[in-house]
């Protein structure tokens, strides 16, 4: 605890010379006749009347204290800058294949993949995530938030098999990646992160047209992240815009490397901690009940606690 005016704490000196002479004062002193009868020193109450002249001394002590502002400081708050996670999955028909070995049951790619999103979800907690499902055309399935249950529950929903590839078959990349660049480009505050997670080739980034997807994402400052989920060599296209906005691309043909992938992103994109100054809030409060008690026993001597006039 502390003063925001500690230079008041000074006048405590005027309750403590009172104090102090209420118990050294001599007062009047008057013979009176008791027909030489012995009579007590009345030590008692003698303390008792001289601590009741005591309490506007302490009541003085407090109100100078509430004068000098006591203050504490509370810890310093600790604050995450936000990272804005735009989650780009492809739910194209291909999806539905397996993934990895298949030892304890089927697992798909997107089963894969949305095991893999959810663990990244709770991991990292605090970051605002968005979900985008693609294949011919893309969906914001879920904008921006910080309630990440919201993309978790989505799953039954989105799975490939919900929609026909007669209506939703085909995977074009760049369509999707314009959509979910124009989605963060909308966040005023925070980094702006795409994770990209398809196992298609895509006729919409081959050359030339990566170009302008580069252009664009890197004058909204978005990082894209590309997770390839087949046993082929990531295209070349992916990579070129994954590296040029300063992410990078991966294969990832078994549940354990998608894992160890979403850790690598995990480290690229650390969390930034931002620690506030110390907040300083008022604490009055230690010296309320003790100044209520002086000021009720104070109330209490004037109805006869004091030495007699003669």
């Amino acid at each position: 605890m502390t003063f925001l005016y500690p230079k008041l704490l000074a006048l405590l000196a005027i309750p403590v010379i009172l104090a102090f002479w209420e118990w050294v004062r001599p007062g009047q002193p008057l013979a009176m006749p008791f027909d030489h009868a012995k009579v007590g020193r009345g030590r008692f109450w003698q303390f008792l009347i001289n601590s009741a002249n005591c309490l506007p001394a302490c009541l003085l002590a407090v109100a100078i204290l509430f004068l000098a502002h006591p203050v504490i400081f509370n810890p310093p708050e600790v604050e995450r800058q936000l990272t804005n996670v735009q989650i780009v999955l492809d739910t194209s028909g291909s999806m539905k294949s397996p993934h990895g070995p298949q030892t304890k049951g089927v697992n798909s790619r997107f089963d894969s993949a949305m095991a893999s999103i959810e663990q990244f979800l709770h991991h990292r907690k605090g970051d605002a995530f968005g979900l985008t499902v693609f294949s011919r055309n893309f969906v914001h399935w879920v904008p921006l938030t910080q309630d990440t249950e919201a993309i978790v529950l989505a799953r039954p929903f989105i799975a490939p098999y919900v929609f026909p590839d007669e209506f939703w078959g085909n995977t074009f990349v760049g369509k999707a990646l314009y959509g979910a660049a124009e989605l963060l480009d909308q966040a005023k505050t925070g980094d702006r992160t795409i994770i990209l997670l398809t196992d298609g080739l895509s006729s919409d980034i081959v050359p030339p047209k990566d170009s302008a997807i580069i252009a664009d994402l890197r004058a909204k400052r978005i990082t894209v992240f590309v997770i390839f989920l087949i046993d082929q060599p990531v295209t070349p296209s992916l990579v070129g815009i994954a590296q040029a906005t300063g992410g990078d691309a991966w294969g990832a043909v078994t549940p354990e490397a998608l894992n160890s992938v979403f850790k690598r992103i995990d480290e690229m994109k650390k969390v930034v901690v931002l620690e506030k100054k110390p907040r300083a809030s008022d604490y009055y409060d230690p010296f309320f009940i003790p100044a209520l008690a002086a000021l009720g026993l104070a109330i209490l001597a004037l109805f006869g606690i004091r030495y007699n006039p003669w």
